[in-house]
């Protein structure tokens, strides 16, 4: 295997140099097709000849780094494959990359094709959107196509395309597993570096791999379950004339299976957002002039067309009202699919077999109901509410029913494809053997003069990215080595594994402590020193800002930082609607293009105050951007429409006495501001302010929506919406309840006690897992996050494995953050030892299975396969809540 080491590759993200040697390559594979078209329609290369001189007058103010690409000698289809790359990137690639960089991953997608002999039955088309777009999510772009290109070809040239997306896939297994982490997501390269990531990032990387060798792949998102609160993202891959879906990273014997296959049945939407205008056989969700966002739910699941009708009292169509599909999760209705009525007050959706809230607004008027597509095709809304009203009410919420899953791979394909997957698993882990371990970090630490144990804690986090904290610290003058942890403490986890020196020694060098005495250490470490503001790229900006602003100015911004917002206001133009791949640009992005969408703006004020030493944030629920001043936080309002500051209300939550537990935002319930006909959720997951009761929450004046929700073991929620008023200057409290489950405990069949070999008593919890799949990540993570109140139940806790081998390693790894008490067994085969357990399911089949048996044997809580927050619903049923 041939294997690179990350941090040793050159820095091609912005610059696009790219070895002279590859170089030749590229000329060889491409000087004999110097005329050949890449877009051979000539009416589809008019349209994007439009659109790109659209995109030219956009980004003018960033032209020569652009398009000064063009001046060099290309190729016919070079040239027209630059012109749609730049036609419909979003606005960050276009503020914070270059021509060179987009022109070699333009010739390496092209290498790749001239190498593949499926590279020449790919479609026009399909090349021209699933191969050559760099961008897949919100990633940070790098030089992942020609470093992947140049590892893989080799190893898959002489290969069917079948095979090829196996093998890459394989590959990918060998980079990189799955362990969760935050929203941002990781540039390939980075995911590789950490070797491990999330959903996203995995899918992300794996098709960048995919697209490397000329495969065309896509990022498939369902953005939220219907049955469990979560969302996940895959692959599908174009192999011999269909698409089929793998999961990333996640190698099988063939395409098409999948642990989330059977979620994925439940879903009640799948959606891909595709890279221009893409004329292809799917359902579209939004057509834009830069994008396409199509529906493939079809691919997984039953699906049907609904329509809403929108009408005002005398019953009248209401034409282009503004309608939302909204699917509870995460104790909030999230939008799915939007858009507007036609001239009759009709639109539709095409969706999964659940229970949705169609939620419908228009000049201040709004109205809502809840549709049972299993039950309804048609419904229609009533907007008969207007801000101002108060109300309560229930809905029950009822996710599509599970399906039964075929699986057609023989036992002998799933053992190889095992023991094939264990191997890989050793060849990550001996690269993570690479990582600093605690013995080298304490050596370290002493030559710096610095507490070993803080130091050990960062490099832990930074993975496979610890010699860029070497190499930082190394550098850091001694007057500033004070700053070092204060810095590295306030960037995330992510952060510390993808940053990079020029950052932190920007950071580092460019701040001062001395002008602001009268700010707390916290509040300096945080809101001055930190570059990190919001989801952006890293980048450095301080010196920037320094040298582009004269001392007068900064001097004057530092007793007026609304002098900023003016500045912003007059140079930088908003564009709502050319960021489309939500990555925002990076503040030296929107200064040098001077457009910005209304996020990075205002990331950008932060980052420009943070550079002139003010206190600047963006609020922690309302997201709006903030200084502070006589240690008190203002808010700046960018919009040159409203500029007046937000009237704020306090609310006051207390927890209701008939909970039978401590309600947990995001988990349980959350707050929604009202915006133009719609309510949203303001951000205090995992905040402090939520974490106990009574807490008291500053909040925009106007109205607001709780929404609380508890979820049933079989996916259903029972669901409580409360909107009240929060006048300005003023509190209110609100008691957050939740709802209680009516229904005697279910009984999902019954186990032989003896077969266990013990008596039980207060309960036993048995779970079947196995540890390489997310599913069970999942579950473990549970368990880790509430050890304490396992640890008083006084029941039965075994978790069994496949193998002896894999019980040691968890139990190594895994058993001192777990619940202490917990039994380890192994047994071969499914239901692992245990062959009489048989439920009204049948035998479960799809790990982890979970189940509760009373003393008697009988099974009152059943899980298998993918689940989300198994250990409350645990916690529930064993303490009674």
């Amino acid at each position: 295997m041939i294997t690179f080491d990350t941090n040793t590759l050159p820095d091609m993200t912005h610059t696009g140099r790219i070895p002279f040697f590859a170089g030749i390559i590229f000329f060889a594979l491409t000087s004999a097709c110097r005329q050949d078209h890449f877009i051979t329609d000539a009416d589809y290369r008019s349209k994007v000849e439009t659109q790109f001189e659209m995109q030219k007058e956009l980004a003018r103010n960033r032209s020569r780094q652009l398009f000064g690409v063009f001046d060099q000698q290309l190729t016919t289809r070079e040239e027209e494959a630059l012109k749609f790359l730049y036609a419909y990137s979003p606005l960050s690639d276009l503020a914070d990359y270059t021509g060179e960089f987009f022109l070699q991953n333009v010739r390496s997608s092209f290498a790749a094709r001239d190498t593949f002999s499926w590279g020449r039955t790919v479609p026009e088309n399909l090349f021209r959107h699933f191969v050559l777009p760099v961008r897949v999510n919100n990633e940070n772009l790098d030089s992942s196509r020609w470093v992947f290109f140049t590892e893989l070809k080799d190893r898959i040239r002489n290969l069917p395309m079948k095979e090829a997306v196996l093998e890459v896939n394989h590959w990918c297994h060998e980079k990189v597993t799955y362990r969760g982490s935050d929203s941002r997501t990781s540039s390939p390269l980075a995911t590789v570096r950490t070797a491990w990531g999330r959903c996203g990032e995995e899918s992300t990387f794996t098709v960048a791999a995919l697209r490397s060798v000329c495969i065309p792949a896509r990022q498939c998102y369902t953005p939220r379950w219907a049955h469990s609160d979560d969302n996940h993202a895959w692959v599908e891959v174009w192999v011999d004339g269909r698409w089929h879906f793998i999961g990333a990273c996640e190698p099988e014997p063939e395409p098409d299976l999948a642990w989330f296959t059977g979620p994925a049945k439940r879903a009640m939407l799948v959606n891909t957002t595709v890279f221009g205008d893409y004329q292809g056989p799917e359902d579209v969700l939004v057509k834009d002039p830069l994008f396409t966002r199509i529906n493939i739910l079809e691919n997984y699941a039953q699906v049907k067309r609904i329509f809403a009708r929108v009408t005002d009292a005398a019953g009248k169509g209401i034409d282009s009202a503004t309608v939302e599909f909204q699917l509870y999760n995460y104790a909030e209705f999230y939008p799915l699919f939007k858009t507007v009525t036609d001239n009759s007050g009709f639109c539709s959706f095409t969706t999964g077999y659940g229970d949705l809230v169609v939620w419908a607004a228009k000049e201040g008027k709004y109205g809502f109901r809840k549709i049972d597509v299993r039950a309804m095709d048609t419904i229609t809304i009533l907007l008969d509410r207007k801000p101002g009203d108060s109300y309560a009410l229930e809905l029950d919420l009822v996710p599509p029913s599970e399906n039964a899953l075929a699986v057609s791979v023989s036992e002998e394909a799933k053992k190889k494809n095992g023991e094939r997957l264990a191997f890989e698993d050793g060849l990550r882990g001996s690269y993570e053997t690479t990582f600093i371990d605690s013995l080298k970090s304490a050596r370290f630490a002493r030559l710096a003069k610095l507490d070993p144990d803080t130091l050990w804690s960062l490099f832990r986090k930074s993975c496979g990215n610890w010699r860029t904290l070497t190499a930082f610290i190394t550098l850091v003058p001694e007057n500033r080595k004070n700053l070092i942890f204060p810095l590295l403490e306030n960037i995330s986890e992510k952060d510390l594994r993808d940053i990079d020196t020029a950052v932190l020694l920007e950071n580092i060098s460019l701040t001062s402590r001395s002008l602001l005495l009268s700010v707390s250490n916290d509040d300096f470490n945080r809101y001055v020193l930190s570059p990190r503001v919001s989801n952006e790229n890293l980048k450095p900006f301080r010196k920037i800002f320094l040298d582009s602003f004269d001392g007068e100015y900064i001097a004057g911004a530092k007793k007026d930082p609304e002098r900023v917002a003016e500045w912003i206001r007059k140079e930088i133009r908003i564009n709502t609607t050319a960021n489309y791949s939500r990555a925002p640009l990076t503040p030296a992005g929107v200064y040098d293009l001077r457009v910005a969408d209304p996020h990075s703006a205002d990331i950008l004020f932060v980052a420009i105050c943070r550079s002139f030493g003010i206190p600047a944030r963006l609020d922690p629920a309302t997201r709006i951007p903030q200084f502070m001043s006589q240690n008190k936080w203002h808010d700046v309002i960018l919009d040159e429409k409203s500029t007046e500051p937000v009237k704020k209300g306090l609310v006051v939550l207390e927890n209701a006495p008939g909970n039978g537990k401590k309600p947990e935002y995001t988990t349980h319930y959350t707050l929604e501001e009202y915006k133009a006909g719609f309510f949203r959720t303001l951000d205090y997951e995992g905040s402090p302010m939520v974490q106990s009761f009574p807490c008291t929450l500053e909040i925009p004046a106007g109205p607001c929506m709780m929404v609380t929700g508890n979820r049933l073991t079989n996916g259903t929620v029972l669901c409580g919406i409360r909107v009240f008023d929060v006048r300005a200057d003023s509190t209110v409290r609100q008691s957050v309840g939740l709802r209680k489950n009516r229904l005697p405990l279910p009984e999902y069949g019954k186990i032989n006690t003896e077969s266990l070999g013990r008596k039980i008593t207060s309960g036993m919890v048995i779970a079947w897992i196995d540890p390489d799949k997310e599913p069970t990540k999942h579950l473990l993570a549970d368990l880790r996050q509430k050890k304490g109140e396992f640890e008083k139940w006084k029941g039965t806790f075994i978790i069994v494995l496949p193998s002896e081998v894999q019980k040691n390693n968890l139990m190594k790894t895994e058993s001192s953050s777990l619940p202490a008490g917990i039994r380890y067994e192994n047994q071969p085969g499914f239901p692992l030892g245990y062959t009489d357990l048989k439920t009204t399911r049948g035998i479960p089949a799809s790990l982890p299975v979970v189940i509760y048996v009373n003393n008697d044997g009988i099974i009152h809580y059943l899980s298998e396969g993918y689940r989300i927050g198994i250990g409350d619903e645990l916690l529930e049923l064993l303490t009674g809540g």
